[in-house]
């Protein structure tokens, strides 16, 4: 089962696309892409939550491949140049992904194994 908040974020993304904007989805794409994980993360997730190391395959896979990926989201946004009101919608997706990464990374440290 996944994790609560991994739901509710996954979630978010598909009514933000459906009911306010498809381009909404860059918010959270920013946050996602302009903060990579550093090279030895995955291992330090591994030990300290005792979990096999594949468990942490995507944050390996993302620490290797994310470096430039938030300029070429930049110059996607520049060329798609959004309404004003379509650029907030981008701006609080973002804010709201990076709240929930929040919240799932405090679960996760408080109790590694578990769901809140």
């Amino acid at each position: 089962m996944p994790h609560p908040v991994v739901v509710e974020l996954a979630g978010a993304q598909y009514y933000r696309i459906e009911h306010e904007h498809p381009v909404t989805l860059l918010g959270y794409m920013a946050v996602l892409e302009g903060n990579a994980p550093g090279p030895r993360l995955a291992d330090r997730l591994a030990e300290a939550t005792g979990l096999p190391d594949g468990a942490f395959r995507t944050v390996r896979e993302h620490a290797e491949l994310d470096g430039g990926h938030l300029d070429d989201l930049h110059r996607v946004l520049d060329e798609l140049a959004p309404a004003p009101a379509r650029q907030t919608a981008v701006s609080v997706s973002a804010l709201h992904t990076a709240n929930l990464l929040t919240r799932l990374f405090l679960s996760l440290a408080t109790d590694p194994g578990g769901h809140p």
